[in-house]
């Protein structure tokens, strides 16, 4: 039988008492970070206030001289992508700039056209917005190429949305008359849903969707601003119960969280697929990105999708806001049945900082401000750490470490971010970029122009060819020739550009307590009491 010494037994408490403490101390520290946290949230002082009904808030119409250059730079950007599209791709879906040709992978409807109208609007491109609008007339949207099948979604938020987004900034009717026959086209992915989900295809000269046993929440959950505002604008009331009755489905069906949700939902049940992956980025983003956005639409008077997003809100930042080795705040994503959490950012989930500043802005909510500029900040180093500055698709965090509900104040290393890429390429997309703009909006901190500057300054280098602009299939490979892909997604005219020139605008150029932009970045006019009558 062994036998314990005295002095065996001694060192042996002390050590277990040492270990408590230390629990205890790391505790007392933790504790302390978040106090810290606490008050400096309660400091924070958001630059104007939404107050509904809509009022006068703070805006400015100044310029300086460095903001007008870089504005213009931009603008010199749109153009010459526009100019590559009118010359190899007039009228055709999308431009391809390296062979020079074009491609009508969204079923011929002039997508790069319509998706750019309001952004040549609000660049002051009259030349080139009219001899667009004029290729419009001559759009059929009833039809497409035989055997086609639609992407619902897609076409929900480039064409609808664009055309929606011109008319605010024009009023001219026949674009409305244009986005009316989109609305009734698209309406029949709907025509046969058991709950109100739409299909992910429509084959639009037999008006008849394809249905799948289920369906991502960004199809489901991407469509309520744009029915809503054809609804108000043609004072017809079914494009806006299509709407509703998909919100309705949605926050009806069965999930295991409040708040969050499986990146799909059965439609023929009222079920989530709990398997799925819970997540703000692909399948899932923008169906978050829309409980607030709905919220502002009504002018603050449908209180039900302001609690939804706060209590989304509170379960992202519990569930998937998480902090890598290096400090890093990041959105990473459950999957396999909550079984495994990825330490991974996707680009797409980068619009989520915008969302987070915009509804600390018109919610009063500044400690998701704190959490914004955190995530914004990690978004804008994926880039900063890349040869050429610009951002992969998809980039992780070896090693991650505890998930974190709030931002600590934490003080980074500099250049020992941790940032790997998993996908390197960089397909023109604007999700940060978004970020900032809101983010300069709702702080004025000129941060936000400098790296969106830096953004520019490398798209132009790497992704700007003789013809046009080229998504890139490394960001780590310093030599654009190599790297060029023969694409130009619409959403580079209607997104990328459109936020880069707005961070560089006077801020009552789209202002955002008269407009909401939806996901496609088209701007859409806040609703008043009286206009929510075809409703």
């Amino acid at each position: 039988m062994p036998r314990i010494s005295l002095r065996g037994l001694f060192f042996t408490l002390l050590s277990i008492s040492g270990l408590i403490y230390l629990v205890h101390f790391y505790g007392m520290v933790q504790r302390s970070q978040v106090d810290r946290l606490v008050n400096k949230v309660s400091q924070i002082k958001l630059p104007w206030n939404i107050t509904y009904p809509l009022g006068d808030s703070f805006r400015n119409s100044e310029m300086t001289m460095e903001n007008h250059q870089r504005q213009q730079a931009v603008r010199d950007a749109m153009a010459h992508a526009w100019k590559g599209y009118t010359e190899y791709a007039f009228g055709k879906d999308e431009l391809q700039p390296i062979s020079r040709s074009s491609n009508n992978r969204w079923g011929d409807w002039a997508i790069t056209l319509v998706d750019s109208l309001d952004t040549l609007k609000l660049m002051e491109m009259d030349g080139e917005y009219t001899e667009a609008k004029e290729h419009l007339r001559g759009i059929d949207f009833s039809k497409t190429p035989q055997g086609f099948r639609t992407q619902v979604f897609e076409m929900i938020i480039r064409a609808l949305g664009g055309l929606l987004g011109a008319y605010e900034l024009d009023d001219d009717p026949m674009i409305l008359e244009k986005a009316r026959q989109v609305g009734d086209t698209l309406s029949y992915a709907f025509t046969d849903s058991i709950n109100g989900m739409p299909s992910t295809w429509l084959d639009v000269n037999k008006k008849k969707g394809e249905f799948s046993p289920s369906v991502c929440i960004a199809e489901a959950g991407t469509l309520q601003l744009e029915f809503k505002k054809l609804s108000q604008y043609t004072g017809d009331p079914k494009y806006a119960k299509i709407a509703e009755r998909a919100s309705d489905a949605l926050e009806r069906g069965m999930r295991r969280h409040q708040g969050l949700y499986p990146s799909f939902i059965y439609t023929t049940t009222n079920k989530y697929d709990n398997t799925s992956a819970l997540s703000v980025g692909a399948m899932a983003d923008s169906f978050y990105e829309y409980q607030l956005k709905q919220y502002i639409l009504h002018g603050g008077r449908e209180k039900k999708y302001k609690e939804q997003y706060v209590a989304s809100t509170e379960a992202v930042k519990q569930k998937l806001v998480a902090k890598s080795k290096s400090g890093l705040l990041f959105l990473g994503r459950w999957g396999f049945n909550e079984t495994i959490f990825y330490d991974e950012m996707e680009h797409l989930a980068c619009f989520y900082p915008g969302l987070l500043a915009l509804g600390a802005q018109v919610l009063d909510r500044p400690q998701d401000l704190v959490v914004a500029e955190e995530l914004a900040r990690t978004c804008y180093l994926s880039y900063k750490v890349t040869p050429t500055g610009l951002g992969s698709e998809i980039f992780t965090f070896p090693e991650s470490v505890q998930l974190v509900e709030e931002a600590t104040g934490m003080h980074y290393a500099p250049n020992k971010y941790g940032i790997v890429p998993k996908d390197p390429r960089y397909i023109l997309r604007p999700e940060t970029i978004e970020a900032l703009f809101i983010l300069y909006r709702v702080t004025e901190n000129p941060k936000y122009q400098e790296w969106g500057w830096e953004i520019f300054n490398a798209i132009e280098k790497y992704t700007k060819t003789d013809v046009a602009y080229a998504a890139y299939v490394n960001v780590y490979d310093t030599t654009p020739e190599n790297n060029w892909v023969d694409s130009m997604e619409s959403f580079f005219l209607a997104e990328t550009l459109k936020y880069l020139y707005l961070l560089f605008s006077p801020t009552d150029l789209l202002p955002l307590d008269e407009f909401v932009l939806n996901t496609e970045a088209h701007p859409f006019k806040i609703m008043k009491p009286s206009e929510e009558d075809a409703k």
